[in-house]
């Protein structure tokens, strides 16, 4: 397998899109300075709270993901376990929501807060490549596993049946 293969196997998508997202939120950052857009008014407490929900549900998404498929099973083996039994792209989605989250209440910034939506739109956008992808790597067995989880958060279908399966 020569690098470049190997290096779309183990990143894919993942560099270009840090890479975006990053300017996206410098971008947000330099018209809010740039217009003097007022901050958000939010009680410490919450503030608190909020930021401990977005770096938990990070850490999850970040270190489930890591253990649930090592580098070295990337590209080869298809995982629905731990966060990838509710979303295709943990990893990414802990960038476009958790991070993007965090950043916005850390800046206290409702620009960066909106930010989400290009974000989860150009990342969207770039996961089509990776999925048609995996696609090819995994055929129907992919096919079915996107039926049952969402891309960047979790299916309610998923959830909804596991919650009828306990009852």
């Amino acid at each position: 397998m020569d690098k470049e293969s190997n290096f779309k196997r183990i990143f894919c998508v993942g560099p270009i899109g840090v890479a975006i997202t990053f300017f996206v939120w410098c971008a947000a950052v330099q018209i809010e300075t740039a217009l003097g857009l007022p901050t958000m008014k939010i009680h410490p407490t919450f503030k608190t709270i909020l930021l401990t929900v977005f770096l938990v549900d990070a850490a999850y998404l970040i270190v489930g993901s890591s253990r649930s498929l090592p580098v070295k099973e990337r590209g080869r083996t298809l995982i629905t376990k731990g966060p990838f039994k509710y979303i295709r792209h943990p990893l990414y989605s802990a960038i476009i929501y958790s991070a993007t989250g965090a950043l916005a209440l850390w800046r206290q910034s409702w620009v960066l807060l909106v930010s989400v939506l290009p974000i989860a739109f150009l990342w969207s956008w770039l996961v089509g490549k990776e999925e048609r992808y995996m696609l090819e790597l995994f055929g129907e067995k992919y096919k079915n596993y996107q039926t049952k989880t969402g891309q960047f958060l979790p299916s309610w279908k998923t959830i909804k049946h596991e919650a009828e399966e306990i009852e």
